[in-house]
């Protein structure tokens, strides 16, 4: 609980909370939360048996606001805004209706007060399924990720939803630029922010050139609506139910994006068996959906590019927090390095970029 002094300091939290749980405010109890790598600060406001989750962004927003116009206006001056728009409260009051209407089980929005930068909404829990995992059989593991790989088709059904909506989620999507952008954010903070190395121009040239083929390739696959950052610590588990948290950046992308993220989620260790049943449930699930694959052998390809670039996204946001003093993801860069490792082998392609990276292992 914070003290008085800090709930006096964050009154308009503290007043809108109240109100909506129709206490007073001497009765509220508000809790700081552990975040993720994010810019928003979380909350949670209990009273009486009640609680919710307050969003504090780093800026006042307007709720009236259409991301997407905001999107427009800000490419209209900076044409590489679409690789940098930042994460905000409208892109997340978009997204959520867009999840909300397909049926996909995300928090709902339930206050907002953008003068002050604050946004309530429901209150999930605290349980991840990456400590759910923990004390389950491997029948329970395997029915969690069931009805976690059914939620990922079910959000890809919903792509032409975002479509006619014209949301955020439907103006946003990893085309090659962004595919790239990432990979040079993993560069930069792995080589040469986490590790220091000096790399010559030959090496350097040499992964450029595989960054540059795998985000073509990945580029050129049809697009439909992506999480984004779909793993076990963004699926909670409460009253029986699984939750989707941290849902504002969807955008359009590969079919196997977020298959990748949690099949082969740094935070998790999947039975190999169970990872490889799981693939071709999804694989299934997909056929009789109102987006089935032309070619599932092609979506296997895919699934593996996908893997090599998602994993080495993962190790340079993993690397930058750890330049940035934060060590709590250091444990994750050995198995997403292992797992792009092993996804180049498979693909039998990128040398340049996998001797580098088992030049770096410990």
């Amino acid at each position: 609980m914070t003290s008085k002094m800090e709930i006096d300091a964050l009154s308009p939290m503290a007043q809108l909370a109240a109100r909506h749980l129709n206490v007073p405010t001497d009765k509220l109890a508000i809790n700081k939360l552990t975040g993720d790598a994010s810019t928003r600060a979380y909350y949670r406001a209990e009273a009486e048996g009640q609680s919710l989750i307050v969003s504090l962004y780093g800026a006042p927003f307007d709720e009236n606001e259409c991301a997407a116009d905001r999107l427009a206006r800000l490419e209209a001056t900076n044409p590489s805004a679409r690789l940098t728009f930042a994460s905000d409260a409208c892109a997340h009051i978009e997204a959520t209706k867009v999840f909300l209407d397909a049926g996909l089980p995300v928090p709902r929005i339930l206050a907002t007060a953008g003068g002050d930068g604050l946004m309530l909404f429901e209150d999930v829990g605290d349980l991840r399924l990456q400590d759910w995992l923990a004390s389950r059989s491997q029948a329970e593991v395997r029915d969690a990720y069931i009805s976690a790989i059914e939620l990922i088709v079910k959000m890809q059904e919903a792509t032409e939803l975002a479509l006619r909506a014209d949301s955020i989620c439907a103006r946003m999507s990893f085309d090659e630029a962004k595919l790239r952008w990432e990979l040079g954010f993993f560069f930069a903070n792995y080589f040469n922010r986490y590790l220091h190395m000096k790399l010559d121009h030959a090496v350097a040239n040499g992964v450029q050139e595989d960054f540059r083929a795998l985000c073509s390739e990945l580029a050129a696959r049809p697009r439909m609506l992506t999480h984004r950052d779909y793993h076990a610590r963004n699926l909670m588990m409460c009253d029986e139910r699984m939750f989707i948290i941290d849902h504002q950046d969807a955008r359009m992308g590969p079919a196997s994006y977020d298959l990748a993220s949690l099949i082969y989620d740094p935070y998790t260790t999947l039975d190999g068996d169970i990872a490889a049943e799981l693939i071709e449930r999804f694989i299934e699930m997909k056929s009789d959906s109102n987006m089935p694959f032309a070619d599932a052998d092609s979506f296997r390809q895919e699934l593996e590019l996908m893997i090599v670039q998602r994993m080495l996204k993962a190790i340079g946001t993993y690397a930058s927090q750890a330049a940035a003093n934060n060590p709590t993801y250091i444990p994750y860069i050995e198995p997403a390095r292992e797992r792009a490792i092993a996804a180049m082998k498979k693909l039998g392609r990128f040398a340049a970029t996998r001797a580098l990276l088992e030049q770096t292992r410990a």
